[in-house]
């Protein structure tokens, strides 16, 4: 049942990917780019860990783990920059200077160099949940395949991730404030509760499954904030 479930987040990331490939074809923008371009392996996130138990430990699941993890390091990060050109679009006053972007910028870069390395600097390790199989940098006690694999590993610091959504959830609520828009506020806030309830609790499938709700609302949020919101214009009768 398990990797039912994983297989159905994966159709929902990729249905996630195919919406924004649409809203991108139709109505192209940088923003709406930034957000597609991790959408392209998340989908395969939840389908590596349903695969995994077929797959069975070797080089198959090895190069799964790879690109799954490596698609997370490089790309992730991107949503800074979204949430700066949310922010910034939306008509926030303190977003508008260009040092501000710039910072989001930044963000963006610093956390893709701080990530990608771990690609070659952690070992993946093999973790066990119901019927699922998947390698990961850290095996927690709930999930060790065999009694010495408990706790093995090093935790790798989600950092990006945790950063990205309370940032944009910031964001978000701003936008529920000026534009009476709640829906970036409550897919990154899904997100963020289910990211954080801990594993022991209730396994690690619930994190997957808020990314295509986050994702979602994400995706909205580029196509109503793609273009600039225009600022409100007084006639001359008016004024006078």
């Amino acid at each position: 049942m398990v990797t039912i479930g994983y297989l159905i987040i994966a159709a929902a990331a990729f249905a996630c990917l195919v919406w924004c490939w649409r809203a991108y074809r139709a109505q192209p923008s940088t923003m709406l780019l930034l957000i597609l371009i991790p959408l392209l392996g998340l989908w395969f996130d939840s389908f590596a860990v349903a695969m995994g138990r077929f797959a069975g430990e070797g080089p198959v699941l090895t190069a799964m783990t790879y690109i799954r993890f490596g698609a997370h390091w490089t790309t992730l990060p991107l949503l800074f920059i979204v949430a700066g050109m949310i922010a910034r679009r939306a008509g926030f006053r303190w977003a508008q200077p260009k040092p501000v972007m710039a910072l989001f910028c930044i963000a963006a870069v610093y956390f893709i160099c701080e990530d990608v390395p771990h690609l070659w600097q952690v070992e993946f390790h093999p973790a066990c949940y119901a019927e699922t199989l998947r390698l990961v940098t850290r095996v927690a006690p709930t999930e060790a395949c065999t009694a010495a694999d408990a706790g093995i590993g090093v935790r790798v610091s989600p950092a990006a991730a945790i950063g990205a959504n309370l940032l944009l959830m910031l964001i978000g609520f701003g936008l529920w404030w000026k534009h009476r828009f709640p829906w970036l506020a409550l897919g990154c806030g899904t997100m963020f509760v289910a990211a954080a309830i801990p594993q022991s609790i209730v396994g690690p499938m619930l994190g997957n499954a808020g990314e295509p709700i986050f994702n979602a609302a994400l995706i909205y949020s580029g196509i109503r904030f793609a273009r600039p919101i225009a600022a409100p214009t007084v006639s001359v009768a008016a004024a006078q």
